[in-house]
């Protein structure tokens, strides 16, 4: 069976896990609240969509029950994070991970009991101090 993904806010971040996640295989359900992403996204992915997020009945239209992991990419709109979140959880995505914009952020998704919260800055960092030791220079 093919792994599904929902992928919540279309920014530099969720942008390149929906295109890198298509290109191997994996059935993407984009979505973002801003059509001029939604349609730059399209051609990449299995669906995109367009709704607001902050609203609990726009994601009614929407088959998210029917997705093994979603990933929650807004750090800055803490209250869109938490409440796409939440939606996830109450349709039984069985994995989510979400992105933090700060401390705050990630204890409210660590008391949602978030399977994974993310600093992709801090990641992308540790790796680059990696590659760097690693340097035979």
């Amino acid at each position: 069976m093919k792994k599904q993904c929902v992928i919540v806010g279309l920014g530099k971040y969720g942008m390149s896990i929906a295109k890198k996640l298509s290109n191997e295989g994996v059935e993407v359900l984009a979505v973002d609240s801003d059509i001029h992403v939604v349609e730059k996204v399209d051609q990449y992915v299995t669906k995109a969509v367009c709704i607001d997020v902050t609203s609990e009945e726009s994601w009614k239209h929407l088959p998210i029950k029917d997705f093994d992991v979603g990933v929650v990419c807004f750090g800055e709109n803490i209250s869109a994070s938490i409440l796409s979140c939440m939606i996830l959880q109450e349709s039984g995505v069985k994995y989510i991970i979400a992105k933090a914009g700060n401390k705050l952020h990630k204890d409210i998704l660590q008391k949602l009991n978030i399977d994974e919260v993310v600093f992709p800055e801090e990641y992308v960092g540790e790796i680059t101090a990696e590659k760097i030791l690693k340097l035979d220079i």
